[in-house]
Protein backbone atom coordinates (compact mmCIF):
# COMPACT_ATOMS: atom_id res chain seq x y z
CA UNK A 1 0.00 0.00 0.00
CA UNK A 2 2.86 2.37 0.85
CA UNK A 3 4.54 1.65 -2.51
CA UNK A 4 1.33 2.41 -4.36
CA UNK A 5 0.89 5.67 -2.43
CA UNK A 6 4.43 6.68 -3.42
CA UNK A 7 3.87 5.88 -7.10
CA UNK A 8 0.57 7.75 -7.12
CA UNK A 9 2.32 10.76 -5.61
CA UNK A 10 4.89 10.45 -8.39
CA UNK A 11 2.04 10.42 -10.91
CA UNK A 12 0.99 13.86 -9.72
CA UNK A 13 4.56 15.12 -9.95
CA UNK A 14 5.28 13.65 -13.41
CA UNK A 15 1.83 14.14 -14.91
CA UNK A 16 1.54 10.51 -16.00
CA UNK A 17 1.02 7.04 -14.58
CA UNK A 18 4.06 4.90 -13.75
CA UNK A 19 4.34 2.05 -16.23
CA UNK A 20 3.31 -0.75 -13.86
CA UNK A 21 0.13 1.10 -12.84
CA UNK A 22 -0.72 1.91 -16.46
CA UNK A 23 -0.42 -1.77 -17.43
CA UNK A 24 -2.41 -2.84 -14.37
CA UNK A 25 -5.18 -0.37 -15.18
CA UNK A 26 -5.23 -1.27 -18.89
CA UNK A 27 -5.74 -4.97 -18.09
CA UNK A 28 -8.62 -4.18 -15.77
CA UNK A 29 -10.20 -1.80 -18.29
CA UNK A 30 -9.99 -4.49 -20.96
CA UNK A 31 -11.65 -7.00 -18.66
CA UNK A 32 -14.53 -4.66 -17.85
CA UNK A 33 -15.08 -3.46 -21.42
CA UNK A 34 -14.76 -6.89 -23.03
CA UNK A 35 -15.95 -9.48 -20.55
CA UNK A 36 -17.45 -8.70 -17.14
CA UNK A 37 -18.41 -5.03 -17.00
CA UNK A 38 -22.08 -5.80 -16.40
CA UNK A 39 -21.12 -7.46 -13.12
CA UNK A 40 -19.91 -4.03 -11.97
CA UNK A 41 -22.97 -2.13 -13.13
CA UNK A 42 -21.83 -1.02 -16.58
CA UNK A 43 -24.60 -0.59 -19.15
CA UNK A 44 -23.36 -1.14 -22.70
CA UNK A 45 -24.90 0.18 -25.90
CA UNK A 46 -25.55 -2.34 -28.64
CA UNK A 47 -22.14 -1.55 -30.15
CA UNK A 48 -20.18 -1.69 -26.90
CA UNK A 49 -19.99 1.91 -25.65
CA UNK A 50 -20.17 2.98 -21.99
CA UNK A 51 -19.73 6.36 -20.35
CA UNK A 52 -16.16 7.03 -19.27
CA UNK A 53 -17.40 8.28 -15.90
CA UNK A 54 -19.34 5.03 -15.41
CA UNK A 55 -16.21 3.03 -16.23
CA UNK A 56 -14.25 5.00 -13.64
CA UNK A 57 -16.93 4.33 -11.02
CA UNK A 58 -16.87 0.61 -11.88
CA UNK A 59 -13.07 0.53 -11.59
CA UNK A 60 -13.22 2.25 -8.20
CA UNK A 61 -15.47 -0.53 -6.89
CA UNK A 62 -12.65 -3.03 -7.49
CA UNK A 63 -10.18 -3.42 -4.59
CA UNK A 64 -6.89 -1.70 -5.40
CA UNK A 65 -8.36 0.67 -8.00
CA UNK A 66 -9.97 3.36 -5.83
CA UNK A 67 -7.35 5.85 -7.10
CA UNK A 68 -8.48 5.80 -10.75
CA UNK A 69 -9.60 9.04 -12.41
CA UNK A 70 -10.96 9.94 -15.85
CA UNK A 71 -7.51 11.35 -16.65
CA UNK A 72 -5.94 7.96 -15.88
CA UNK A 73 -8.35 6.16 -18.21
CA UNK A 74 -7.68 8.63 -21.02
CA UNK A 75 -3.94 8.23 -20.51
CA UNK A 76 -4.23 4.47 -20.89
CA UNK A 77 -6.14 5.00 -24.15
CA UNK A 78 -3.65 7.51 -25.55
CA UNK A 79 -0.59 5.38 -24.73
CA UNK A 80 -2.00 2.02 -25.82
CA UNK A 81 0.17 0.75 -28.69
CA UNK A 82 -2.34 -1.79 -30.01
CA UNK A 83 -5.30 0.58 -30.26
CA UNK A 84 -7.45 -1.52 -27.91
CA UNK A 85 -9.76 1.36 -26.98
CA UNK A 86 -11.84 4.03 -28.69
CA UNK A 87 -13.11 7.25 -27.11
CA UNK A 88 -15.87 9.48 -28.48
CA UNK A 89 -18.13 12.14 -26.94
CA UNK A 90 -17.49 11.09 -23.34
CA UNK A 91 -17.91 7.40 -24.16
CA UNK A 92 -15.39 4.56 -24.37
CA UNK A 93 -15.35 1.04 -25.78
CA UNK A 94 -12.97 -1.78 -26.56
CA UNK A 95 -12.38 -2.04 -30.30
CA UNK A 96 -12.11 -5.84 -30.25
CA UNK A 97 -11.82 -8.89 -28.01
CA UNK A 98 -15.37 -9.03 -26.62
CA UNK A 99 -17.01 -12.06 -25.11
CA UNK A 100 -20.08 -10.04 -24.06
CA UNK A 101 -22.83 -9.71 -26.66
CA UNK A 102 -22.04 -6.46 -28.43
CA UNK A 103 -21.81 -5.81 -32.16
CA UNK A 104 -18.88 -3.57 -33.07
CA UNK A 105 -19.22 -2.54 -36.71
CA UNK A 106 -15.88 -2.55 -38.49
CA UNK A 107 -15.09 -0.69 -41.67
CA UNK A 108 -15.30 -2.60 -44.92
CA UNK A 109 -11.86 -3.01 -46.46
CA UNK A 110 -10.95 -3.26 -50.10
CA UNK A 111 -8.80 -6.16 -51.29
CA UNK A 112 -5.79 -3.84 -51.49
CA UNK A 113 -6.23 -2.71 -47.89
CA UNK A 114 -5.95 -6.22 -46.44
CA UNK A 115 -2.40 -7.60 -46.10
CA UNK A 116 -1.95 -10.83 -48.02
CA UNK A 117 -0.61 -12.50 -44.86
CA UNK A 118 -1.63 -11.94 -41.26
CA UNK A 119 -0.42 -13.80 -38.19
CA UNK A 120 -1.80 -15.58 -35.14
CA UNK A 121 0.15 -16.46 -32.01
CA UNK A 122 -0.69 -19.58 -30.02
CA UNK A 123 1.10 -22.37 -28.15
CA UNK A 124 2.24 -25.81 -29.29
CA UNK A 125 -0.38 -27.79 -27.34
CA UNK A 126 -3.13 -26.14 -29.45
CA UNK A 127 -1.47 -26.61 -32.82
CA UNK A 128 -2.86 -30.05 -33.69
CA UNK A 129 -6.45 -28.95 -33.09
CA UNK A 130 -5.98 -25.73 -35.06
CA UNK A 131 -4.50 -27.51 -38.07
CA UNK A 132 -7.41 -29.95 -37.94
CA UNK A 133 -10.33 -27.58 -37.27
CA UNK A 134 -9.00 -24.10 -38.04
CA UNK A 135 -8.95 -20.99 -35.87
CA UNK A 136 -12.22 -20.36 -34.05
CA UNK A 137 -13.25 -17.37 -31.89
CA UNK A 138 -13.90 -19.66 -28.90
CA UNK A 139 -15.35 -17.40 -26.15
CA UNK A 140 -14.79 -14.21 -28.16
CA UNK A 141 -16.69 -12.77 -31.08
CA UNK A 142 -13.86 -12.98 -33.63
CA UNK A 143 -10.47 -14.57 -34.26
CA UNK A 144 -7.69 -12.01 -33.72
CA UNK A 145 -4.92 -11.66 -36.29
CA UNK A 146 -1.74 -9.62 -35.94
CA UNK A 147 -0.08 -7.46 -38.56
CA UNK A 148 3.42 -8.85 -37.90
CA UNK A 149 4.85 -12.17 -36.70
CA UNK A 150 6.53 -10.29 -33.84
CA UNK A 151 3.17 -9.03 -32.57
CA UNK A 152 1.69 -12.52 -32.92
CA UNK A 153 4.58 -13.95 -30.91
CA UNK A 154 3.90 -11.45 -28.12
CA UNK A 155 0.26 -12.54 -28.05
CA UNK A 156 1.26 -16.19 -27.96
CA UNK A 157 3.59 -15.61 -25.01
CA UNK A 158 0.58 -14.81 -22.85
CA UNK A 159 -0.45 -18.46 -23.12
CA UNK A 160 2.91 -20.15 -22.54
CA UNK A 161 6.57 -20.34 -23.49
CA UNK A 162 6.21 -22.85 -26.37
CA UNK A 163 4.94 -20.21 -28.79
CA UNK A 164 3.84 -21.09 -32.31
CA UNK A 165 3.25 -18.37 -34.91
CA UNK A 166 0.79 -19.16 -37.68
CA UNK A 167 0.54 -17.35 -41.02
CA UNK A 168 -2.98 -16.77 -42.35
CA UNK A 169 -3.52 -16.41 -46.11
CA UNK A 170 -6.13 -13.68 -46.46
CA UNK A 171 -6.57 -14.35 -50.19
CA UNK A 172 -7.61 -17.87 -49.21
CA UNK A 173 -10.17 -16.36 -46.82
CA UNK A 174 -11.42 -14.08 -49.60
CA UNK A 175 -11.91 -17.02 -51.95
CA UNK A 176 -14.05 -18.70 -49.29
CA UNK A 177 -16.11 -15.57 -48.68
CA UNK A 178 -14.79 -15.07 -45.15
CA UNK A 179 -14.42 -11.35 -44.34
CA UNK A 180 -11.43 -9.72 -42.66
CA UNK A 181 -11.88 -6.46 -40.74
CA UNK A 182 -9.39 -3.98 -39.32
CA UNK A 183 -10.03 -3.55 -35.60
CA UNK A 184 -7.04 -1.25 -34.97
CA UNK A 185 -3.83 -0.25 -36.69
CA UNK A 186 -2.20 -3.51 -35.49
CA UNK A 187 -5.08 -5.97 -35.14
CA UNK A 188 -7.41 -7.53 -37.70
CA UNK A 189 -10.36 -9.80 -36.96
CA UNK A 190 -12.25 -12.49 -38.84
CA UNK A 191 -15.12 -14.86 -37.94
CA UNK A 192 -12.91 -17.94 -38.41
CA UNK A 193 -9.95 -19.32 -40.36
CA UNK A 194 -10.22 -22.73 -42.09
CA UNK A 195 -7.23 -25.10 -41.78
CA UNK A 196 -6.27 -24.81 -45.45
CA UNK A 197 -5.74 -21.05 -45.05
CA UNK A 198 -3.13 -21.61 -42.31
CA UNK A 199 0.56 -22.47 -42.45
CA UNK A 200 3.19 -22.68 -39.75
CA UNK A 201 5.35 -19.53 -39.76
CA UNK A 202 7.65 -20.26 -36.84
CA UNK A 203 8.16 -21.54 -33.33
CA UNK A 204 9.37 -19.61 -30.31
Amino acid sequence: MLDETITLTARVAWGMLPEHLRVKLSKKMAGLLRHYGEEYGLKFTRDGWVRITDLVQALRRIPGFDWVTVQDVLEVVSRDEKGRYEVRDGMIRARYGHSIKVEVEYEELSREEIPETLYHGTVARRLEGILREGLKPMRRRYVHLSLTPQDAYTVGRRHGVDVVVLAVDTRCLEEKGIPVYRASHKVYVTPWVPPDCIRLAGRG
